[in-house]
């Protein structure tokens, strides 16, 4: 009977050893555990602070409308105060890929009559004596002087500044116009239609500099909604931006006309007639 006691003492020390050692086994896993989730919450955190934080790769320069008149210019330095800054394009298996959209309303062309009225370009701040900025265009959206035509400059690595002109853009119309590249392949729509498309003697030649819009005295009337895009737009995504209009919020305290905001009439049919004789068409 002794040794029975004995052994069940025996027993029941080992079982107490062993209940020990797997509450340590379970103490030591539990902290793992911890260790492991406070790691993967800690970069859960981290990631979502810096989707947050990070400026959009596709920003919204401006979203509403100014008076065209009056200069904007957006820093590239991320780190100041109220800078929007243009991340390279998103270079797709076929290239380089990027596409700026921009509403304008343009009164009349007697204001800076003879000049290229500015309307915005991607560059250094340096006036050609021809009203152009140069070197930099990457890209610049210009008003032809003595004319409703539009000029699109564009940089290339092959010609400093290669042209592209949309004319007989109508007045007193909310116009949309889009420019899309896609490798060295340049597309301007205007009111979702595309009207020219141009295969560029280079690849687009991009900058750092900064996005100044209106510069130079701009021209007499509005700019609403200048939105870029680190990719090519879709034809579906285009027809929703002509579709759903300008915005004709101010973004600043600049007057405006009345019958800007309540008549937009962007979709006018007016663009398709060329030579009418009019002031949007002229012969």
């Amino acid at each position: 009977m002794s040794d029975t006691f004995n052994t069940f003492s025996t027993n029941t020390g080992n079982n107490s050893s062993f209940s020990e050692s797997n509450s340590l086994v379970a103490k030591f896993s539990f902290l793992l555990l911890v260790i492991f989730m406070f790691i993967l919450l800690l970069n859960i955190g981290i990631s979502l602070i810096s989707w947050f934080v990070k400026p959009s790769a596709s920003p919204k320069l401006i979203n509403g409308m100014i008076d065209a008149t009056q200069m904007v210019t957006f820093t590239q330095d991320p780190s100041l105060n109220g800078s929007a800054t243009i991340y390279r394009s998103n270079n797709a298996t076929d290239g380089i890929e990027f596409t700026w959209s921009v509403w304008i309303f343009i009164n009349n062309l007697q204001y800076l009559e003879g000049q290229y009225k500015h309307i915005f370009y991607k560059g250094n701040n340096n006036l050609d004596t021809n009203g152009l900025n140069f070197p930099n265009n990457a890209p610049g959206l210009y008003i032809a002087p003595n004319t409703n035509a539009l000029v699109v400059m564009m940089n290339t690595f092959n010609d400093i500044n290669e042209e592209t002109i949309i004319p007989d853009i109508p007045l007193n119309k909310w116009v949309n116009v889009i420019i899309r590249c896609k490798n060295n392949k340049l597309d301007v729509y205007v009111n979702g239609t595309i009207t020219r498309s141009v295969q560029l003697m280079g690849v687009p030649k991009q900058n750092y500099g900064d996005v100044f819009v209106a510069a130079n005295g701009g021209f007499n009337g509005y700019i609403s909604n200048l939105w870029y895009y680190d990719y090519a737009l879709g034809t579906s995504e285009i027809a929703n931006i002509s579709t759903k209009g300008p915005n004709t919020k101010l973004t600043s305290t600049s007057s405006v006309n009345n019958s800007v905001l309540k008549d937009p009439n962007y979709l006018s049919l007016r663009w398709y007639f060329y030579g009418s004789g009019d002031s949007y068409n002229p012969v």
